[in-house]
Parts: C-alpha cells; sequence; structure tokens
C-alpha cells in the first residue's frame, strides 16, 4: 500500500515539472493603477500633486520589475531552445521531451509580448502628466518644458 501511495505521489510530482518549469520567471508584473487625466484634474492641488509623483515612481518600479521580468524569460528561452537543439541532435529523440520544449518556447514567446501593456501605462501617464501640467495651481517645475 505504502509503494503504491510513493509511487503516486512520484508520478504526480513527475507530471507537474513541465508546468513548475514554464512558470521559472514567476508570473508578469502588474501594471500600476494610473488616475485619470479627469480625475487629476478634479483634485486639490496638493492631492494632484501626490498622485502624480506617486504614479511617477509606482510606473518606474513598475518598468524595473517588467524589465527583469522579460531578462528572465530571455535566459530561460535561450536555455530551453539549447535544450531542444541538444535533445534534436541526440542518436534516439525523445520527440516527448522535444514537444515539450517546443511548446515552452511558445509559451515564453507569448509571456514576452507585453508591449500593449506598456504602451498603455506609458499612455496613460502623458495623459495625467498633460492634465496636470495645464492645471493653473500647482507647480509646474516637473513639467516638460514646451
Amino acid at each position: 500500500m505504502l509503494k503504491k501511495l510513493s509511487l503516486a505521489a512520484v508520478i504526480s510530482v513527475l507530471a507537474a515539472a513541465p508546468a513548475w518549469a514554464e512558470n521559472s520567471c514567476g508570473s508578469e508584473p502588474i501594471a500600476p493603477d494610473i488616475p485619470s487625466a479627469a480625475a487629476i484634474g478634479q483634485m486639490p492641488a496638493a492631492q494632484a500633486t501626490s498622485a502624480k509623483h506617486q504614479a511617477f515612481l509606482d510606473v518606474k518600479a513598475w518598468q524595473q520589475s517588467e524589465n527583469d521580468y522579460r531578462k528572465c524569460l530571455d535566459s530561460d528561452a535561450s536555455q530551453v531552445k539549447r535544450d531542444l537543439a541538444n535533445a534534436q541532435g541526440q542518436s534516439k529523440p525523445d520527440k516527448d521531451k522535444i514537444k515539450r520544449l517546443e511548446d515552452q518556447i511558445a509559451s515564453d514567446d507569448k509571456a514576452s509580448n507585453g508591449r500593449d501593456t506598456e504602451e498603455r501605462v506609458v499612455n496613460d501617464y502623458h495623459a495625467l502628466q498633460t492634465a496636470f501640467c495645464s492645471r493653473g495651481d500647482v507647480d509646474k517645475s516637473s513639467c516638460p518644458k514646451s
């Protein structure tokens, strides 16, 4: 009985191993929630200044996390591609292993295509900054010079 239970546990762990490998970089960082231009326009000056500064800090932190995540995906993809080349070069290639590695490459490629999110965050922050800088009651020293 104990042997059967142990065997079942080992099989379960081995079956889950490919899923662990696919998530070796963790999940993609969550983009910051940036106040809208309309919300900035309705806030008192001090609150708008604070919100703009916090959004700037949030975007910077998110960009660093996103950069680290992409570097991890790139590194992971490079290793998987090397593993795939090695698997394909064997005298008797393991078709299941090759398929799993190809699936992992596709998964990494899909995970690294977060450009839409990055563009949205940049556009949201730019809209916030434009709304903030168009106000007459705030310190515009952090606004772009025109």
